[in-house]
C-alpha cells in the first residue's frame, strides 16, 4: 500500500532508512552510494500531501510533544483573586489595629515587695540589776560587788570601754574618778557618775539607784 504505517509513522520510517542505506554503503564498493537523504525525501513525498508543520506530524506518531496551548486567564477569574488579596489584606489590617488597641489599653502594674515593719518594741532587759559603765573621758578604775560582797568586776575603764554586769539583788560600785565614766541601769542613762576625778559609790537595785 505504500505506507509506512505499519513501521512506527513517517519518522520511523526515516530512521529505518538511514539505517539500511548505512549498512549497505558499508557493504557496497565505494564507486556506489545511496543517498539516504534523498531516499528520506522521496518517501515522505509520496507519503503524504499533509501541508501541517512538522512538529504536528512527529507528534501524531509520538515522536515529539504537541506544545500545548497556553491558558488565559479570564478577566473575571483575576477580578475575584485581586478582591480575595484585598479582603485578606484589609481583615489582617483590622486584626493589628486591634491588637494594638488592646495592648494599649492594658496598664501597667507595678507590683512591690512587702516591706518589713521595723520592730519598734522596746529591748526586753532582763530582771534584777543591769548595770552599764561606758568610759567617756579619759580611764576610770572601777570595783564592783554583789549583794553578798563578792567581787564582780576589778579593773580599769578605758574611753569608749564598755563593762556590764548583771545580778538578781544588787550590785554596789566604787568609782575612782566619776567624770570619766557613764552610767545606765535598767536601760536608764544616769549620764556621767560624778565630776572629773572624784570618787564615788553607787549602789543599785532592781529599782534602779539606791
Amino acid at each position: 500500500n505504500n505506507s509506512v504505517e505499519i513501521c512506527g509513522g513517517i519518522a520511523y520510517a526515516r530512521g529505518h532508512i538511514r539505517s539500511i542505506a548505512k549498512v549497505l554503503n558499508a557493504k557496497t564498493p565505494k564507486s556506489v552510494i545511496i543517498d539516504a537523504d534523498q531516499l528520506v525525501a522521496e518517501m515522505e513525498a509520496a507519503q503524504t500531501s499533509d501541508s501541517r508543520p512538522i512538529i504536528d506530524r512527529l507528534a501524531e506518531n509520538n515522536v515529539a510533544d504537541k506544545p500545548k496551548e497556553k491558558k488565559r486567564m479570564k478577566f473575571g477569574t483575576l477580578a475575584s483573586i485581586s478582591a480575595a488579596v484585598l479582603s485578606i489584606g484589609f481583615v489582617a489590617q483590622i486584626a493589628v489595629n486591634n491588637v494594638s488597641a488592646v495592648s494599649t489599653g492594658i496598664n501597667s502594674v507595678s507590683v512591690k515587695s512587702p516591706t518589713t515593719q521595723e520592730n519598734t518594741s522596746t529591748i526586753s532587759v532582763p530582771a534584777g540589776v543591769n548595770l552599764v559603765l561606758t568610759g567617756v573621758n579619759g580611764h576610770s578604775w572601777v570595783g564592783l560587788t554583789n549583794a553578798d560582797g563578792a567581787s564582780v568586776f576589778n579593773g580599769q575603764i578605758a574611753f569608749g570601754q564598755v563593762v556590764t554586769i548583771n545580778d538578781p539583788k544588787m550590785i554596789k560600785a566604787v568609782i575612782g574618778n566619776a567624770g570619766a565614766i557613764k552610767v545606765n541601769i535598767n536601760g536608764s542613762d544616769l549620764g556621767v557618775a560624778g565630776a572629773e576625778g572624784q570618787v564615788v559609790r553607787l549602789d543599785f537595785d532592781p529599782n534602779g539607784q539606791l
